[in-house]
């Protein structure tokens, strides 16, 4: 499945302002890629993983697919929520050179993607961590959409 995934991602890519990208299942990593050099690898993937895990909890959609964004500082983490679990959790640059509709296309893309289903060799997800000056200063801000 994280083949599938990242075959997926893969015929976006690149995409301008994309700093780092991650696909979940609800107690798996599926596949977690940091495509900005001014980013620590892990820690990104530790906090995708935990604003996906946040927004499961905050604003859980049931048999719903959804979208929302945590807004900061200087990124915004968009994530696309499937009905069967499956979360895609991409880490944008909050700048104007971004370009939002290739972003848009692959968050309804991964909606839309068949089912998904697990495979061997998926990672655990990371361990909790401290967000306070990871990436930026702020809160974060939330946008669902059903």
């Amino acid at each position: 499945m994280s083949k599938s995934v990242e075959e997926f991602l893969s015929s976006y890519l690149p995409i301008v302002g994309l700093a780092a990208y991650s696909a979940e299942l609800p107690n798996a990593v599926l596949v977690s890629e940091c495509l900005s050099k001014s980013l620590y690898p892990a820690s990104t993937a530790q906090m995708l993983t935990r604003v996906v895990q946040d927004g499961r909890t905050l604003l859980s959609s049931g048999e719903h697919a959804a979208q929302y964004c945590w807004t900061f500082e200087g990124h915004r983490v968009h994530v696309a929520s499937r009905t069967d679990g499956v979360c895609l959790a991409l880490l944008v640059e909050n700048n104007p050179n971004v370009q939002m509709a290739r972003v848009q296309e692959v968050l309804q893309g991964f909606i839309d993607l068949p089912e998904v289903q697990a495979d061997r060799g998926l990672t655990a997800p990371p361990p909790c961590l401290e967000l306070r000056g990871l990436l930026c200063s702020g809160q974060g801000r939330s946008r669902t959409s059903f």
